[in-house]
């Protein structure tokens, strides 16, 4: 019976534990939390932030918002574009309904349709905005942040890809891969 030299096994090993290691900031987008600036929009007063974070294949949106007149309801939503030139398209945020020193808080899920999950990684490119709406009128608007490979918004330049990262980790596999037939062979030479 042939015994194996786990020596022979080591650069792939290696290859997949830094496949696994590079892959990993990739994979942190999924489980990524960001914060949005909600600034007033003209001279509303209304300011705020609304936390987003990874629920399975959709994003939660924690919402603090201040400001408003007091027992007023408003709305917030998700839209594609900026501040000055959001899409029509939207996704349903929690509503909101201030108490009486014109604070608001909501939680819950981000909704395009009512229905449908929206993934973080889809918002956060630094082209999406969160808007709060009350009484027919935009009252705060922010800008999702990009977010880069490890999860954490982007304070400059452009992120890695994950395709160069996969791109690097498939390298590392093929060249271990040749190493290690390369050894069996020299092996089974020697023998």
């Amino acid at each position: 019976m042939r015994s194996w030299n786990l020596t022979r096994l080591r650069p792939l090993g290696i290859s997949l534990l830094v496949l696994a290691f590079l892959l990993l900031p990739g994979l942190a987008i999924a489980q990524g939390v960001v914060t949005v600036q909600l600034d007033p929009v003209g001279e509303s007063g209304v300011s705020g932030t609304a936390t987003l974070s990874t629920a399975g294949d959709g994003t939660d949106v924690a919402l603090d918002i201040k400001g408003l007149a007091p027992d007023v309801d408003a709305r917030g939503s998700m839209h594609a574009g900026t501040c000055a030139m959001p899409s029509a398209s939207f996704a349903a945020l929690p509503d909101l309904k201030a108490d009486e020193t014109g604070r608001a808080t909501a939680t819950g899920s981000v909704l395009f349709h009512g229905t449908e999950n929206v993934a973080l990684a889809i918002m956060a490119d630094g082209e999406h905005i969160i808007t709060i709406q009350a009484g027919g009128q935009v009252v705060a608007c922010g800008t999702i942040p990009k977010l880069a490979p490890g999860g954490l918004p982007v304070t400059g330049g452009e992120g890695t890809s994950l395709g160069a990262v996969v791109a690097v980790g498939l390298g590392l596999c093929a060249t271990s891969a040749g190493l290690f037939l390369r050894q069996r062979s020299e092996s089974q030479n020697r023998s």
